[in-house]
């Protein structure tokens, strides 16, 4: 593998970039909960990478706060393999959370842009969640968590996000 399809390029990092993804890591290692806290932490984390990490890191960030949720339950003793099942999906709605942001921002404002990507986080968890269900691999719960759940997380990020962008008074 060369430098440039590594999933972190160390050589690129800047310490905002560093300390962006190493807190999509440790908050959901260290912090079991409350979800509410912990998702809306890193839903914001993940928007707020959309602005200082390297393009070619994004992948990383997607991948790492599900990777230290189970760590946690591993470590702490909260292990469920439901979240296991759901790996996969959960990086594709990180990924895309922070792809369609980029996207999306070029096209309309940065408020609706977070909405419209927050949606499609939501479609693709719930949709996972509703097939996991109807095939009875997991609990009824994992609808409302991949669901309702992920809206609030992703608006309280997105809020949080756009909260400190205006107090920067960084140019959206």
């Amino acid at each position: 593998m060369d430098e440039e399809t590594t999933a972190i390029n160390i050589k690129s990092l800047t310490i905002h970039q560093n300390t962006i993804i190493g807190l999509t890591f440790l908050i959901p290692f260290l912090i079991s909960g409350p979800q509410l806290l912990t998702g809306s932490l890193v839903n914001f984390l993940l928007i707020l990478g959309t602005r200082y990490v390297d393009k070619k890191n994004h992948l990383a960030m997607s991948v790492l706060p599900s990777i230290a949720a189970v760590l946690n339950g591993l470590v702490f003793g909260k292990f469920t393999i439901f979240l296991v099942y759901f790996l996969p999906f959960i990086w594709l709605g990180n990924f895309v959370l922070i792809k369609s942001i980029l996207y999306f921002k070029e096209r309309s404002s940065l408020p609706l842009s977070l909405v419209f990507s927050v949606i499609l986080k939501i479609i693709i968890l719930y949709t996972v969640a509703l097939i996991f269900f109807k095939f009875e691999f997991v609990p009824e719960i994992f609808l409302t968590a991949m669901g309702v759940f992920q809206l609030i997380t992703g608006v309280i990020g997105g809020m949080i996000f756009l909260g400190i962008n205006k107090l920067l008074k960084i140019k959206g």
